[in-house]
Parts: structure tokens; sequence; C-alpha cells
């Protein structure tokens, strides 16, 4: 990552976070107590939900984390260290990443089901065989349609920008061991790990304390920005929007986690048979 890709990542980060605390959550709770009174003056009787008003706390940890991701980033283009990446440093960092998803039923399985609440028992899983590629069809089409418009190029010329470190990986390291565990991490891991943080936890909880459309834009920006890398972050940022537009619609993690692993899938394999172009055997 270049100086100037930090500065548009830090200035992303922080107008995402402070629209949240800033604006909506002030804003809406405004909005909320309007309506409230009205229901209450109407007698009606208003059931506790599952997410509570401590769950903002456990959003400005995970908040707090990836600052601190991004904080380790900067630190990184100070010093200039090219930490040399292994199997087993993948491994670990994944292990770091499930533990840090592994936070939220933790704080959920006390107050309600967690099958029911992520909606684990999908009655309509045979639609993952279509939701899925279709998915993954569109996302294609969108870096498509970044590629024609230039932004690559763009970001390349201007920032001095590359592809994220984990893809510049699968492309050229001879290392098999790394390769496998990249590829267990991407495919895995990392949708399991992402989901139940951003999807499964983030989008419901400012969902809950704003609306639908602005917890879809939130968690989806926010999980573009996470990933530290402004060459993807348009579409990373549209992904990300999107799986919250799928969870919502299917009421299923499942659903977003199979299409999150799907394109990871696709992505990598598609990357090693470019590998086995350019390098052939």
């Amino acid at each position: 990552m270049t100086p100037a890709e930090f500065q548009i990542l830090e200035t992303v980060f922080l107008i995402v976070v402070a629209s949240l605390l800033l604006l909506a959550l002030p804003g809406y709770a405004w909005l909320r107590l309007s309506t409230q009174k009205n229901h209450m003056d109407q007698g009606d009787d208003i059931p506790p939900p599952v997410i509570q008003p401590f769950d903002l706390i456990i959003v400005g940890f995970y908040i707090l984390v990836f600052t601190g991701f991004l904080k380790s980033a900067e630190s990184k283009i100070e010093n200039l260290e090219e930490l040399q990446m292994t199997a087993g440093l993948v491994l670990v960092s994944s292990i770091a990443m499930l533990s840090i998803g592994g936070i939220v039923p933790l704080i959920l399985f006390w107050r309600t089901n967690l099958i029911e609440f992520f909606g684990l028992r999908w009655t309509r899983w045979k639609s993952i065989v279509w939701i899925m590629p279709a998915f993954v069809f569109a996302m294609m089409i969108v870096g498509a349609i970044l590629v024609a418009c230039g932004w690559q190029t763009w970001v390349q010329d201007s920032l001095g920008a590359k592809p994220q470190e984990a893809v510049t990986l699968v492309r050229e390291t001879s290392d098999v061991g790394l390769l496998v565990a990249m590829a267990v991490s991407a495919i895995i891991i990392a949708p399991i790990a992402e989901e139940l943080i951003f999807r499964g936890y983030l989008y419901p909880v400012v969902k809950r304390f704003t609306d639908r459309w602005f917890a879809s834009i939130f968690s989806g920006v926010f999980f573009g920005v996470i990933h530290f890398n402004v060459m993807g972050l348009p579409m990373l940022a549209l992904m990300g929007i999107i799986l919250a537009v799928i969870y919502e619609r299917s009421g299923s993690l499942w659903v977003p986690i199979g299409c999150h692993a799907a394109f990871n899938a696709t992505s990598v394999s598609l990357m090693l048979i470019s590998r086995a172009y350019e390098f052939p055997t």
C-alpha cells in the first residue's frame, strides 16, 4: 500500500464511521423516539428486540479492532518492511479472524436462538444453486465494467496502487503449502468469519438503530474499506452491499456465506488458470 492509497482509505474509513456515530445514530434515535411515543399513546405492545443498545458497544469494539488493523498498515508503510508471507502466518491470521468473528455468537447465544437468529434452518436451500452463480456472474460483470472504465489503470498511474497482496501472492508464489493455505483461507475461513461479522452482526445491529438501507451501505462500504486496497474498494463495497441485501431477502446467513465463498473460489481459480498460461510447465 502506498501513502496515497492509505490517505484515501483512512479518509473513507473516517467518513463511514462518522456517518454512523455522528449522523445516523443521533438522527434515527430522534425519529425512533417519536415513533415509539406514538405507539405508546396508541397503547401498542412493542416486544423487546434481540438487538439491544449494548450491541452498539460491540460495534464500537469492531471499529476499534479495524482501526488497529489500519494503523498497523500505516506502520508498515512508514517502516517500509515487507513481511514474508508463509503458510503458517496465513493460518495464524485465519485463526485470528475466526476468533474475532467468534465473538458474535458468544455475545448473542445467551439471549436468542442462534439457529433462528442467523436463519440456519433455511428451507429454500435449493435456491442457492442459482443464487451463487448469479451473484458471481454479477460481480464479474462489475469487475469488467471497472476495468473498461479505466479504474484500475487510473489507480495504478495516479496512486501507484497494486492489487491486494494476497492476489499477488496467489499469482506469483511457488510455495504449494502457501497456495493451499491461502485458498483454504479465502474460500472457507474468510467467508465464514467476515459474514458473521459484517452481515451476521454489524448489519442487523446498525439496521436496528437506523434502517435497512443505511445498514446495507454502512456494512458494505465498511467491508470494502477493511480490505485496505483502493483498487478493489469499489467492487468490494458493492459486493458487501449486495450481500447485505441477499441476507435481508433470504433471511439466512448461509446464503451470503455461500455467495462469498463462491466468489472467492472463482477468483482463486481464475488466478491459478492465468498462472498456468503465463508459466507453462
